[in-house]
């Protein structure tokens, strides 16, 4: 049975759809994700994450095949040179940070970022990220490490009010 990949990466903005048999390893996953980089990519620096799955220790270090890996709608996974990302979230005059895994989504950061600045559920979902210096808001499934390049591993957001429609 297939199982499809969705992997997303610093070098490119897209995200790719790849499919690949539930038997298929670890690594054999790694080498059909690595062939979609752009030729003359150095690979020997890249690391696969999982989306979302942000432990230091990672739970699915032990994972041998693609099947253990599988949700309910595939898998989804990121290539990028930085182990981590150094996430900064601005919010009025305050600013709080921490360092996250590239394949962590921006509607996680989202999440983190309200809970260490106190805000309730209610008043985060009112909010979105946007990139500092910039009117771009991604969308919540999209993950952090596409929006910074190696060498420096890091970006910054500011949480504002998401658009309302009054009608």
């Amino acid at each position: 049975m297939p199982t499809r990949i969705y992997i997303q990466s610093e070098h490119f903005p897209d995200v790719k759809l790849v499919e690949v048999d539930d038997a298929a390893t670890i690594d054999e996953v790694k080498h059909v994700a690595l062939a979609l980089l752009p030729p003359g990519t150095d690979a020997t620096e890249l690391t696969l994450s999982i989306e979302d799955d942000d432990d230091d220790d990672d739970a699915h270090a032990h994972a041998t095949h693609i099947k253990h890996l599988k949700k309910e709608h595939g898998v989804r996974l990121h290539l990028h040179r930085c182990k981590h990302v150094e996430v900064h979230v601005r919010f009025g005059t305050e600013i709080v940070h921490h360092q996250l895994r590239p394949a962590t989504t921006v509607g996680r950061v989202r999440m983190w970022a309200g809970h260490k600045l106190g805000m309730a559920p209610g008043d985060v979902a009112e909010h979105v990220l946007q990139v500092a210096g910039t009117t771009e808001q991604p969308d919540v499934d999209t993950h952090i490490g596409t929006l910074t390049k190696c060498p420096h591993c890091s970006v910054t957001f500011d949480l504002v009010p998401a658009h309302r429609i009054n009608g």
